[in-house]
């Protein structure tokens, strides 16, 4: 491989790498923190149905309202419980930014290095870094998170260089142009559709 081949290289493994290591935080970040708010905003709203103004409220709605918060509260109470392992997200998480960090300097290296220079133990660096990365990712990850990660990504990691060396343009930095985002947005209207209107 020639210089700029390695250096492509290089960066698309750290982009992988990168955004892998940001897809555990954010698994990380949903598994701690979400379950805990539904359940205290499920709550708040039974409080709520303990005041004489939700008792205006039909009794079909009553009814509707508190099965709702009640599968809602349950799932958030599941969700806590199935996920004792979260903090390992965490762990994998920072290894694999230790191992991002670890691409830039050696795409900083193979930078400063004149085109006619041997790439070879550059390469085997990289591929062993892949092999680490197949061995400590863990592949299951929150629903949505891809379109979270994006923004981790782009946006608070330091990833210029991989944006620069890949050529990403303003498009492929938002989330929202992303296929996975459409779906989400349609079935969520669908089924706000289907409660209000059907």
């Amino acid at each position: 491989m020639n210089k700029n081949n390695v250096l492509h290289y290089i960066a698309l493994t750290a982009y992988n790498v990168g955004f892998g290591g940001k897809k555990h935080f954010v698994t990380y970040d949903v598994l701690r923190i979400v379950p805990k708010a539904v359940s205290l905003l499920t709550m708040i709203i039974g409080v709520f149905q303990l005041l004489e103004q939700y008792k205006t409220v039909s009794t079909d709605n009553q009814q509707l309202i508190s099965v709702v918060l009640l599968s809602i509260g349950l799932i958030a109470f599941v969700v806590d419980l199935s996920s004792d392992p979260k903090e390992e997200y965490n762990i994998v998480g920072k290894k694999l930014l230790v191992l991002f960090n670890e691409l830039r300097r050696i795409y900083l290296e193979v930078d400063s290095l004149s085109d006619s220079s041997d790439f070879s133990t550059y390469i085997a660096r990289i591929d062993a870094i892949t092999q680490e990365v197949s061995h400590i990712s863990i592949s299951k990850q929150v629903v949505m998170g891809n379109w979270l990660t994006h923004i981790g990504f782009f946006y608070v990691m330091q990833s210029k260089w991989v944006s620069k060396e890949l050529g990403h343009t303003w498009r492929d930095k938002l989330p929202i142009l992303h296929f996975e985002t459409l779906i989400y947005v349609s079935v969520a209207f669908a089924i706000v559709y289907s409660i209000l209107y059907l």
